[in-house]
């Protein structure tokens, strides 16, 4: 089995990007459609009466105002100045598509071989569905106040990519007495959390090398856990 601490290196990590307001700050409310909860809607239309959740495309027209535009039959748009609202949570579902690299994998024992934090390089491309959560509040403090915009995301799917293994005669089973970089196709399902600033999740994948030694590859097809950094293409 994999060590514990290696589990906990990697849950202490989305840990501290989950709880660091800092990193989720944004200074812009990207233009899309969103939906936003009944009782936040009526803060803004005090005449319709809603009782599910409302779909609007929503606009940020300057630092401070947002035009809102619901997706209804006789509605109209409207701006609202952010100053005015003393909180709001916004949230959308969007397909994701990232760029991510797994700098740390965990690779189980395997054939009396101890468990392995190994850093070779991958790049893949990875495709899910993804939710974006926004707050808008304003914050006072010693009696100012202060327009606070924040977000975050997250969501699951799966990936394919390339990457390169050392291998060696210990990783062969003494199959052959040379070392050198391996080339490897991989995939997986991975986990991402966005914290705006960058993406951090956890992946779990397999590794098939392409070349002749494949076969004597102890890692050959065996699955591992890995830390991944991803950049976001939409």
């Amino acid at each position: 089995m994999v060590k514990r601490y290696y589990i906990y290196i990697c849950f202490m990590i989305i840990c501290v990007c989950f709880s660091c307001k800092s990193i989720h700050s944004i200074t812009q409310l990207p233009t899309d459609t969103y939906l936003i909860q009944p009782k936040d809607y009526q803060l803004f239309d005090t005449v319709s009466q809603v009782h599910q959740l409302v779909k609007m495309d929503i606009e940020q027209v300057s630092d401070t105002t947002l035009m809102f535009t619901p997706l209804t039959e006789h509605s109209k748009p409207f701006i609202v100045n952010l100053w005015d609202i003393k909180q709001i949570k916004l949230h959308r579902n969007t397909f994701d598509v990232d760029i991510l690299t797994v700098p740390f994998k965990i690779r189980p024992s395997v054939r009396g071989f101890p468990e392995q934090l190994t850093a070779d390089f991958d790049a893949a491309l990875y495709l899910g569905k993804r939710r974006d959560n926004y707050t808008i509040k304003n914050v006072k403090t010693r009696g100012n106040s202060k327009l606070q915009l924040t977000g975050a995301g997250y969501g699951y799917g799966g990936f394919i990519g390339l990457g390169s293994v050392a291998m060696n005669p210990y990783v062969t089973q003494n199959a052959i007495d040379y070392e050198y970089d391996g080339f490897v196709i991989n995939g997986g399902f991975a986990g991402i959390y966005d914290a705006k600033k960058f993406n951090i999740g956890l992946a779990v994948g397999t590794d098939f090398l392409v070349d002749k030694n494949r076969s004597s590859w102890i890692y050959h097809g065996k699955p591992w856990i890995g830390v991944l950094f991803g950049i976001d293409l939409n």
